[in-house]
């Protein structure tokens, strides 16, 4: 009778064979607002810029931009502070 080799556990086997690795989890990535919510922060956002300055003079476009470029910055570094 011949000795029978020993034989690897079933999944090095299978890994060894296919070349394919364990799976490694995937780093956590930010979640990102949907178009729709982006715009309503921003629009909230601007509102209140308005509102400080009691909505006298200003300028609503240029509102709209420091909250934007705020919500942008917010969203990039997570953080979540109101306009």
């Amino acid at each position: 009778m011949s000795p029978v080799p020993k034989q690897r556990p079933a999944r090095s086997v299978a890994l060894s064979e296919t070349g394919a690795k364990p799976a490694a989890k995937a780093p956590r990535k930010r979640r990102s607002a949907s178009g729709g919510e982006r715009h309503r922060r921003i629009a909230e956002a601007a509102y209140y810029r308005a509102e400080r300055r009691g909505f006298a003079g200003g300028d609503p476009v240029n509102d709209w931009l420091e909250a934007e470029s705020e919500i942008d910055h917010n969203q990039a570094t997570g953080s979540r502070r109101k306009a």
